[in-house]
Parts: C-alpha cells; sequence; structure tokens
C-alpha cells in the first residue's frame, strides 16, 4: 500500500486486537475490515454480506455509509465506533 504496488487491501482480522493507534491500519487510504464471522449464523451472514454490499455500492456511488456502519473514519473512531469503542487503553 505504501509504496503504491497494492491499490487496496480487505481483511477480516488484524492483530492485535485493538490495533495500536499509530498501525498503518488506522489511515490507509483505500482499505477495509470486515468483522470475523467465523461461526455466526447464516442468518447473520446473509445480513453481514448485504451491509458489505451497501458499503461498497455507496462507496462506488460517491455516496455517504451509514454511521452504523462506520467503526473507523480518516483514522479516528466514528459512527457505531464511537459509540461503541474507547481510544482508552
Amino acid at each position: 500500500m505504501e509504496n503504491g504496488q497494492l491499490a487496496g487491501y480487505a481483511g477480516d482480522v488484524r492483530y492485535p486486537q485493538p490495533a495500536p493507534a499509530d498501525h498503518p491500519w488506522q489511515t490507509m487510504p483505500h482499505h477495509s475490515m470486515t468483522p470475523h464471522i467465523s461461526g455466526s449464523s447464516l442468518s447473520a451472514q446473509t445480513r453481514y454480506a448485504a451491509g458489505s454490499r451497501e458499503i461498497l455500492e455507496a462507496y462506488f456511488a460517491g455516496t455517504s455509509i451509514r454511521d452504523e456502519y462506520l467503526i473507523v473514519d480518516a483514522g479516528k473512531l466514528a459512527g457505531a465506533g464511537a459509540h461503541s469503542y474507547s481510544t482508552r487503553s
């Protein structure tokens, strides 16, 4: 990502959890982190897939992503993430 060899990154797990404030993924452009859904129900996976599709459609249309889908935006807690997580360690 830093030297331009990759256009983007998407993943479902990061180490360590939670990532430290200076972790490169916190501010890296063109990346997405999704929840790790191993062991979830089929109906939950269907909802995850629908939400992921909605996020991608909003991104490519240049429209806003719903707050309930946001965890981090521009390197800062946002949307649901701002209500669910703390920046304190």
